[in-house]
């Protein structure tokens, strides 16, 4: 009923645009690799289709209109970004609340939901929507189809968003596994070149700060960028990071839990057996990469703070001006009082508590510490009941 044909869609979104140069032609044997995945691996629902469908387009239409520009716009990619600020750490240990609390930094620049869809504005045909109203029925669409998935993990237009979100029209990019499940990527020959991304994500942030007429400091955050440091740091080397950290028996199971839930929503069928087990060993490689890149010196230790999990919540306002000191960056005063207002507003467990049954994720949780045994004991890790 829904087709993904790959050449029917880049006919779609040049026809949808009046454009037809995609700037170059690296992209496309990612873009067709993917769309093979999702036909083969990804046992798609109607509705998986559908969204799978418009998010294709809409980073197709993206790809034209961001080609458009920097063709007659050169100086779109002139000026550099200079000393963004990551963060990055493995899901459920404060990342997003972090993001949305550094966003209160009037000196950081996030990128905002709608811009990661919609950079250059609502495409044509909008009717008269801004790019906000156009971004935020995709973003409520998942709690629709699966209202639990609020308590996982707010999606909203006006919010911060991750690096996975822009880096979208990158069909190489780490959004793509997230949503579906495509089997071996890296078999695919997808996953494995981080370079391509990178280059993307460098410029969309150059055309934002053409946008916005400035230079910017960008706030930035992914858990992916945990696997890729040497290739974040090859495009920014002046990149700031603040790497966060929690007991693993908190972060796997509910991380392997959200990616069933995502794969669940699009998917007819879903194995959730295999899901526990995979996120560990995912995230015990992830972590000691960073781990031997820290000791060797591949990661200068000046430009990345540690923020445990627990001295987030039992202090968010100490716990990042300690951050703030180990990056040598300035702690506005204002963020005193900004931050215990924002989260007076947003207390924990908003939507409800996270469940899940790690034993239907095939997790042995009570092995999950021995797994991590190096990193528990590498940052000092407080174990949590």
């Amino acid at each position: 009923m829904v087709g993904l044909d790959p050449d029917e869609l880049i006919d779609a979104a040049r026809t949808s645009m009046g454009l037809d140069d995609f700037g170059d032609d690296d992209w496309e044997p990612a873009f067709r690799l993917l769309l093979g995945a999702l036909e083969k691996n990804a046992a798609l629902t109607v509705i998986g289709r559908l969204s799978a469908r418009g998010e294709l387009l809409r980073c197709l239409q993206l790809r034209l209109r961001l080609a458009d520009l920097w063709s007659r716009e050169p100086d779109a990619l002139a000026t550099p970004v200079t000393a963004p600020e990551f963060i990055l750490g493995p899901p459920r240990t404060g990342t997003t609340i972090l993001l949305e609390l550094l966003a209160l930094d009037p000196a950081l620049r996030p990128v905002i939901a709608h811009e990661a869809h919609h950079p250059l504005g609502p495409p044509a045909g909008a009717g008269g929507l801004d790019a906000a109203q156009c971004s935020e029925p995709e973003q409520e669409l998942w709690a629709d189809i699966q209202p639990e998935f609020m308590t996982m993990h707010e999606l909203r237009s006006d919010l911060p968003c991750e690096c996975v979100h822009f880096c979208a029209p990158e069909f190489r990019s780490w959004h793509w596994p997230m949503m579906h499940d495509l089997g071996d990527v890296d078999g695919l020959g997808m996953g494995t070149d981080f370079g391509p991304i990178y280059a993307w994500h460098r410029r969309f942030l150059q055309t934002l700060q053409h946008l916005d007429g400035t230079p910017q400091t960008f706030l930035l955050k992914s858990p992916a960028h945990l696997g890729s440091l040497a290739d974040l740091l090859a495009v920014y080397p002046d990149a700031r990071m603040i790497h966060t950290h929690r007991d693993p028996l908190k972060f796997v199971g509910s991380s392997a839990n959200l990616t069933a839930t995502l794969h669940w929503m699009r998917s007819v069928e879903l194995d959730k057996s295999g899901r526990g087990p995979l996120m560990s060993l995912a995230y015990q490689l992830m972590l000691g990469l960073v781990m031997g890149q820290r000791a060797a010196g591949d990661v200068p230790e000046a430009q990345m703070a540690d923020l445990h999990f627990t001295d987030l919540m039992a202090d968010p306002v100490a716990a990042i001006e300690r951050t703030y000191a180990h990056l040598g960056l300035d702690f506005p005063d204002e963020m005193r009082t900004s931050i215990p207002h924002y989260l007076a507003d947003k207390p924990k467990g908003k939507f409800g508590a996270h469940r899940y049954d790690p034993d239907a994720l095939g997790l042995d949780e009570s092995a999950l510490r021995s797994d991590f045994a190096d990193y528990i004991a590498r940052y000092d890790i407080t174990l949590e009941s």
